[in-house]
């Protein structure tokens, strides 16, 4: 289960379906449609378009290198128009044509790739969007050089992108996803500690990254009856064949992901203590999502231990209550780490089922007397059962006083599923 939501008590998480309907395929007009649908000016946009490249053609060729200046213009006009397989098909022979012209490793096939990723994205096609996001890292690469410090951005946005297809695909395509962020976030903190050592600041988010996409291994290891999908998503490696023993595999992956995780987590507090520059609320956030991580793996005397440093070195410091109470004032459900720069499209469900749940949290971090009082459709049985034993089953950071756990009544949640 990933963490979405605010910062707050009526916090909304996102859970995925383990089946998921397939959406159905969208149609779009016929070219005819699209002449009878568009305005005058934009028709006569795009034919301006249409003869250019005609004339282009007549002229050069088809590999005419203007061409894929034209085709990306008239590509970006039918994007405009959420007309997205006419502007993909646009954008697709413009990048053709610069990889016939400029070589396969020319960074000219960015604003192509870009555009196809955008109106991927709006058609919801994941397969070729993951593809697309694939061809921009492997031109970055050979063009950079696999350890250059100019790929840790795109790094960052693949590594999101990871995390959230993981939410989005069926659960037989999502396990390779989280493989794939995980092995993107340890190059990028191999890159940053080559360039700058192991406190760099910059490694703050690949390390949140890691521990983030460890947690969801070991949670997808731990609730899967079948290990086909888990030994498909790494692919034909030596974990792969390890994991035919099956049951000490799944203690081999958990103890692995506990680890990682609690190693760039532990990272992440160095880098706090030893950046004084930085402020000490920061620092106990850090020290506070340690103490998170010991909790989701039932660590509870570490856990406590970790939550009470935190507490007193803001007490020390003399940060104010309100910040104090950003995390400690309300249960949060774990974990509750998250990137610090959020995947920029908008990629949930539209008209999503949801749940909203009324429950209590103990001074050990555990839910009890859980109600469901709404869900969209209302008469959703199968969505209310599934957020009831996702709330029995998750870890919450209890609400402290005076520097102690305390037990919570009243807490709310709002579910949004992702089928």
């Amino acid at each position: 289960m990933l963490y979405t939501g605010p910062a707050c008590l009526a916090e909304e998480i996102q859970l995925r379906s383990d089946k998921a309907a397939p959406e159905p395929s969208p149609s779009y007009p016929d070219s005819e449609q699209v002449e009878k649908t568009l305005s005058a000016e934009q028709n006569l946009t795009i034919r301006n378009y249409e003869q250019m490249i005609e004339q282009l053609e007549s002229e050069g060729g088809v590999y005419q290198v203007q061409l894929s200046e034209v085709l990306l213009s008239l590509g970006a006009s039918y994007q405009s128009l959420d007309l997205h397989e006419e502007a993909i098909t646009a954008f697709k022979r413009s990048l053709h044509i610069s990889r016939v012209n400029d070589g396969l490793y020319s960074l000219n096939q960015v604003p192509m790739l870009e555009k196809l990723i955008e109106s991927n994205t709006k058609l919801r096609d994941w397969d070729k969007l993951n593809r697309n996001y694939h061809n921009l890292y492997w031109i970055s690469k050979r063009h950079y050089g696999e350890n250059s410090p100019e790929l840790l951005d795109l790094i960052d946005r693949l590594g999101r992108w990871h995390l959230k297809a993981y939410e989005l695909q069926s659960k037989a395509d999502s396990f390779s996803h989280l493989v794939d962020a995980e092995q993107l976030y340890n190059k990028a903190v191999d890159i940053i500690e080559i360039q700058n050592g192991k406190q760099d600041i910059r490694l703050i988010n690949a390390l949140y990254g890691i521990a983030l996409t460890n947690y969801q291994i070991a949670a997808e290891v731990s609730n899967t009856d079948d290990f086909q999908d888990i030994r498909a998503g790494y692919r034909n490696s030596y974990q792969a064949h390890k994991m035919l023993r099956v049951e000490q595999a799944r203690q081999d992956l958990i103890m692995r992901s506990y680890k990682k995780g609690k190693d760039a987590m532990s990272q992440v507090v160095d880098i706090y203590a030893s950046n004084p520059v930085l402020p000490v609320d920061t620092h106990a956030m850090a020290l506070t999502h340690l103490g998170d991580w010991y909790l989701l793996f039932n660590k509870r005397n570490s856990a406590a231990t970790t939550y009470e440093q935190a507490y007193q070195l803001m007490h020390r410091e003399g940060i104010e209550q309100e910040k104090i109470d950003l995390l400690f004032g309300q249960p949060r459900t774990l974990p509750a780490i998250r990137l610090p720069i959020q995947y920029e499209d908008d990629l949930s469900p539209e008209n999503p089922a949801y749940v909203v749940a009324s429950f209590d949290v103990s001074a050990s971090g555990k839910a009890k007397n859980i109600e469901i009082i709404e869900s969209g459709p209302d008469d959703d049985m199968a969505h209310r059962s599934q957020a009831r034993k996702s709330i029995a089953s998750t870890h919450f950071r209890p609400r402290y006083e005076n520097g102690k756990p305390v037990d919570t009544t009243g807490v709310s949640l709002r579910y949004i599923f992702t089928d």
